[in-house]
């Protein structure tokens, strides 16, 4: 799970070279990280780097949402409230990726990325709907 998640990361910040400029680590360890083979984790501070540096909460909201509490802790407002936020972001990147009247392999690659997050939120709204703890 680590390895996945820190590729994820990675690769939403535009790639190693880029994630190493904004972090306090090198592409090597970078790539250790995601490498399902390596012996380290991300430490929390080149996590929270990372996020700031590609506005996503890619590590940091999967970990939180692996934690079994975590799961009976949501509600129905803020699941609904999250969603439209994730659909909202979208909508906001594609105005601003398509406003040039291009949309490069970049930036469609993100609001694919984008697009599934908003799914999942409201797949997790339509969950809740559909159980005893709405409300």
């Amino acid at each position: 799970m680590h390895a996945r998640l820190a590729r994820q990361l990675i690769e939403a910040c535009g790639g190693l070279a880029e994630a190493a400029d904004v972090c306090r680590v090198r592409k090597s360890a970078l790539g250790d990280y995601q490498s399902p083979h390596g012996e380290g984790f991300m430490p929390a501070d080149v996590i929270a780097d990372l996020e700031a540096h590609c506005g996503q909460a890619i590590y940091s909201r999967a970990l939180f949402e692996a934690r079994p509490e975590a799961a009976a802790a949501r509600n129905l407002t803020e699941e609904a409230c999250e969603a439209a936020e994730a659909a909202a972001a979208l909508q906001r990147e594609v105005r601003l990726s398509t406003g040039d009247g291009v949309l490069t392999p970049r930036e469609r690659d993100a609001l694919v990325k984008m697009h599934a997050q908003a799914e999942r939120q409201l797949r997790e709204v339509g969950q809740l709907l559909a159980s005893d703890e709405a409300g």
